[in-house]
């Protein structure tokens, strides 16, 4: 009986301690799912414009350098992209928002390498 109540009180004083930091909880995408949009992303702008070096070399990889927030709802991603065949790298600022799911809102180039 005594073990019972020692659990219960136990609980009851680590619950409100445990539910405040559930609200705060991934409030940028996990780099796996940044990953995912960007190298989506520019999949699609490559189709889409065909004379950028996107649309010459498909993406061969993207490492993502740092996930920030800038409110709820809306990340900025630092990536590095390399493209396959032309070996150039770029390094990017992503902006990602989330309404039910994490999709692109805006891209811009910082730098570019050969």
């Amino acid at each position: 009986m005594l073990l019972k109540k020692s659990i219960l009180l136990l609980l009851v004083l680590l619950l409100p301690l445990t539910i405040p930091s559930l609200g705060c909880a991934k409030r940028v995408p996990r780099a796996q799912t940044a990953h995912h949009i960007i190298k989506k992303h520019f999949a699609k702008y490559g189709k889409k414009y065909k004379l950028t070096d996107f649309g010459k070399f498909p993406v061969e990889k993207v490492e993502i350098i740092e996930i920030r927030e800038i409110q709820k709802g809306l990340a900025e991603i630092f990536a590095f992209i390399i493209l396959q065949e032309g070996g150039k790298a770029y390094k990017i600022r992503f902006t990602a928002t989330k309404k039910m799911f994490w999709r692109y809102e805006s891209w811009e180039n910082l730098e570019s390498s050969s």
